[in-house]
């Protein structure tokens, strides 16, 4: 069980773009980061079952399963599949220059097209064995059937989401190739997890927001409330949130099991100023939230009136 940290951010900013940020807290922009990578799973899939080889790559250190069926001719699939391959050994961010890349080489592949009956018998059973090994990192742990069946979890990587998650953070930050095809490990040897990379990026192991709740104010701020497992985002991520909407944000953020509370401010980016935080009741047994400002050299610590409320 986690202990969860509260964040409350005061946000203002251009009316336009603070519109966008609604879309991005509802879930309503489009994950084409999750395109991206449900298409990479459906062509690593496609090459550990020979379906696609590589035309110049002779060995794939970190799964030797990618490159059993060896290399291929030089047909536009599998110099497509090259490609492909070489973002996955660099381990590429998922940002726009790339997503647009594989969503080029997945075409360009033509595996949208094979449907899980058509695939030869021996492709279909290495292929089957890998979903099963990786359902939980792939498709999610969550299933109504104990039975998984490779041929629907096939065709369901062509069926791309339409909605992110609230307050996707993985939108703000791009994560990485590779990471996200070996999810919690054991695929990719000597690359990076999901998870850790989440840590040391996002300072969230599930980078999105929960419990989500905001309030539009005016035409130019919105005020926004989410948890996050343990702590609170990290810094350089509120900073990017902050850049990417171009807009000054108010974090406060407590976590009352570990004490940990705390007040940052940015603007378009930077790093404006941080308090700490004392956690107080208030008359309907809500945390209060008190800043505490930094003492002049010589001075004691005073605590300010209460700035903003924390839901508990």
């Amino acid at each position: 069980m986690s202990d969860w940290c509260h964040n409350r951010l005061e946000i203002t900013g251009k009316s336009a773009l603070i519109g966008i940020m609604e879309e991005w807290i509802t879930g309503e922009a489009v994950p084409l980061y999750r395109h991206a990578v449900m298409r990479s799973i459906k062509l690593f899939l496609a090459g550990c079952g020979g379906l696609l080889r590589p035309v110049k790559t002779e060995s794939f250190t970190p799964f030797p399963g990618l490159m059993q069926s060896g290399t291929g001719l030089g047909t536009p699939a599998n110099m497509a599949f090259d490609q492909w391959l070489g973002l996955l050994r660099r381990d590429v961010p998922l940002d726009g220059e790339h997503l647009r890349t594989i969503e080029r080489i997945y075409h360009q592949s033509g595996i949208d097209a094979i449907r899980w009956e058509s695939i030869p018998e021996v492709s279909r059973r290495h292929i089957a064995r890998l979903i099963e090994e990786r359902y939980a990192d792939w498709f999610g742990v969550a299933t109504l059937s104990r039975e998984i069946v490779p041929g629907q979890c096939w065709e369901r990587l062509s069926h791309l989401p339409e909605r992110a998650q609230p307050c996707d953070m993985l939108q703000i930050i791009p994560s990485r190739l590779a990471a996200e095809l070996n999810g919690t490990g054991g695929l990719l040897a000597g690359m990076s997890t999901a998870s850790s990379l989440y840590c040391r990026q996002y300072g969230m192991e599930w980078p999105a927001g929960h419990n989500v709740s905001w309030q539009r104010e005016g035409l130019s701020s919105i005020k926004l409330e989410f948890d996050s497992a343990w702590f609170p985002p990290a810094g350089e991520l509120v900073a990017a949130l902050s850049s990417t909407f171009d807009c000054e944000i108010r974090h406060w953020y407590s976590e009352p099991v570990h004490e940990l509370d705390g007040y940052d401010c940015y603007d378009r980016g930077d790093h404006v100023c941080s308090a700490e935080a004392t956690i107080d009741e208030l008359d309907d047994d809500r945390p209060g939230l008190h800043l505490v400002p930094a003492a002049e050299p010589g001075e004691p610590k005073t605590g300010s009136s209460v700035n903003r409320t924390v839901q508990a």
